[in-house]
């Protein structure tokens, strides 16, 4: 089995004459390669543009026209294509992730796929990384394990070590002893060496300490207020006016912090602009009736949404 918790076929192109990365227009994100269906698709709204890649000789940058528009990084469609090529016809290569999964009773139909087969190899992103139970897995690799490790957000070692605890639990199930390769540029990071030497201990005392430090969940409650809207005036006022009102109230108060007012890490999403702040508090603070007030306080803004999320468990 191989995880790689990116589908498609490339993170993103790149024109090599004039630098131009296709973007979706609706969202802050770049377009992921899809080599299948030789198209740019959106993995924030799903939608999606056809376009074809070097060396192809129909393909032309939308910036430049120049047809220099290559493939970079690495999706579970290409680690599939690569495969094929190194192990040949007699190996059965099966592939799950949100697009081959898509139709009714595909995730079952793949499953049985690789059950019945003699000699095959699972390629999928987070979706194959709990829940199997195949005794005849003895090998299990993870594909630049880094892609989940730094991400912009607090939890992102903890998600990485349940992630590779989980998915290195599905090799030697059976009578054989399993193995698991990691691969990784940040080999000595808790999370990598945790999973590697089956020590939980090793990964829970670096992460408390650095939470400690940083006044993060568990020892603060960490509360994420969004304000998006269609336009991003409105939208940065809006939050700006409400980020003040809180600093107002908590004026001398310990242990209180802002961070922010900013644009959150996908500024643009289904053509919502989005701007968001970040409120530590103390364990016991009644976080919810303080924000709430103070949304109140700043009233509503036509054409603008607020989210409070109180404990927030995803940032992103």
């Amino acid at each position: 089995m191989l995880l790689l918790n990116r589908r498609g076929f490339a993170t993103f192109l790149m024109c090599r004459d004039c630098g131009c990365v296709p973007e979706c227009p609706h969202c802050s994100t770049s377009l992921t390669y899809h080599e299948r269906t030789h198209e740019l698709k959106c993995h924030t709204c799903g939608r999606s543009w056809p376009q074809r890649a070097y060396p192809d000789p129909t393909c032309t940058c939308p910036n430049c026209g120049s047809r220099y528009l290559a493939a970079f990084g690495v999706g579970t469609q290409r680690v599939e294509d690569e495969l094929r090529m190194l192990l040949g016809e007699g190996v059965d290569i099966v592939r799950m992730d949100a697009d081959s999964t898509r139709g009714k009773g595909a995730h079952q139909r793949l499953l049985e796929q690789f059950d019945a087969s003699e000699c095959a190899v699972l390629v999928g992103t987070q979706m194959i990384a709990k829940g199997l139970d195949f005794p005849e897995v003895t090998l299990v690799g993870v594909i630049n394990a880094d892609t989940t490790l730094k991400m912009p957000d607090f939890r992102a070692a903890e998600r990485t070590y349940a992630l590779l605890e989980q998915v290195a639990g599905r090799a030697g199930r059976g009578e054989r002893a399993g193995e698991v390769i990691v691969q990784t540029y940040w080999a000595t990071h808790p999370a990598i060496q945790a999973v590697a030497r089956h020590d939980r201990d090793l990964f829970l005392a670096a992460e408390e300490a650095d939470r400690r430090e940083g006044h993060y969940p568990p020892y603060t409650r960490l509360t994420n207020t969004l304000v998006w809207g269609k336009d991003a005036g409105k939208v940065k006022r809006a939050c700006d006016d409400l980020a003040a009102a809180v600093r107002d109230r908590l004026r001398g108060a310990d242990g209180w912090e802002i961070l922010g007012p900013t644009e959150c890490a996908k500024a643009k999403a289904k053509d919502n602009y989005r701007n968001h702040f970040l409120l530590k508090a103390p364990v016991d603070a009644a976080v919810g009736d303080l924000l709430g007030s103070c949304a109140r306080e700043i009233g509503s803004r036509p054409g603008v949404s607020i989210a409070i999320d109180v404990d927030a468990y995803d940032l992103l």
